[in-house]
């Protein structure tokens, strides 16, 4: 099973929204947190990933709330 990348960046409230709409259509994700601890939204990142049979409806959910 291939992954694939979703969101990218330090906003952990993005994050969270991102997941909960995820979570309302039934999309399974998991998340890497390389954020550092000490430099919260200054070092890393937080990754979220989707399997690759979820990409296409995942990527148009993310257009949709990136159009609003």
């Amino acid at each position: 099973m291939s992954d694939y990348k979703i969101y990218s960046g330090t906003s952990q409230i993005r994050a969270m929204e991102i997941k909960n709409i995820l979570e309302s259509e039934g999309i399974e994700y998991y998340e890497l947190n390389k954020l550092d601890s000490s430099y919260t939204g200054i070092l890393g990142e937080l990754q979220l990933y989707v399997s690759e049979a979820d990409s296409e409806k995942a990527q148009q959910l993310m257009e949709s709330i990136e159009d609003e």
